[in-house]
């Protein structure tokens, strides 16, 4: 059996993609560094805004036409904090500007979602990324994550055991106790099932109705 992948499809170069990089990369930068909110809540706001399917839509009227600071009060009521601070210039590069521009990049270049983006990993483990790629090539980025999301789509032997069991995660979070975030986080390899507490496991285990083992990965 083949080894499954994404297939990462080089679409067509745009026009607005470095004023989208960069405007995108300034929203992050700004949202966490002078904004004082976290990276997961910024990358919360930008989607439940709908700022996000502009930016897949490439919508000049968003990518183009309006700063950073114009695209953060859109997502003010969204984020934890009262303002948005007074524009200033921004030289320095930080890790949080890096992740918005390598993001603008990735969903460029495959077109996927920011949701799915964001689906296969955290705000965290994306930014963790800055210190080996920051000063490589962005091809390098796209190819990486790429991997990262055909391995995060291969089911868990946790999501092969619940859909066999003909559990939603809400329903086996409720049979389990176990928090559905948690399941969602094993699931979707985010969270390590084999660092799991024992308590947790067995609580699994007895309502899925099979061993801890099973639950665990290889």
């Amino acid at each position: 059996m083949g080894e499954y992948r994404y297939a990462v499809v080089e679409l067509p170069p745009s026009p607005y993609a470095h004023d989208l990089q960069e405007v995108l990369a300034f929203v992050f930068d700004i949202g966490v560094n002078l904004a004082g909110c976290t990276g997961e809540q910024v990358a919360q706001a930008f989607m439940a805004s709908g700022l996000a399917e502009e930016f897949e839509k490439q919508n000049p009227v968003y990518v183009a036409g309006k700063s950073s600071y114009d695209l953060l009060r859109i997502m003010l009521p969204l984020l934890p904090c009262d303002e948005v601070p007074a524009p200033e210039l921004r030289y320095d590069r930080t890790p949080d500007f890096w992740v918005g521009w390598a993001l603008a990049q990735y969903q460029m270049t495959t077109g996927c979602s920011y949701r799915s983006i964001f689906a296969t990993a955290t705000y965290d483990e994306i930014r963790s990324m800055y210190w080996p790629l920051h000063e490589a090539p962005e091809s390098k980025f796209v190819a990486i994550f790429d991997e990262l999301r055909a391995e995060r789509a291969k089911a868990t032997n946790l999501r092969t055991l619940r859909e066999a069991a003909g559990l939603s995660q809400s329903q086996l979070a409720k049979a389990s106790g176990v928090g559905v975030r948690s399941i969602q986080l094993y699931e979707q390899r985010q969270k390590d099932i084999n660092k799991a507490q024992g308590i947790a496991l067995y609580r699994l285990s007895r309502a899925l109705r099979c061993t801890m083992e099973q639950l665990l990965e290889r």
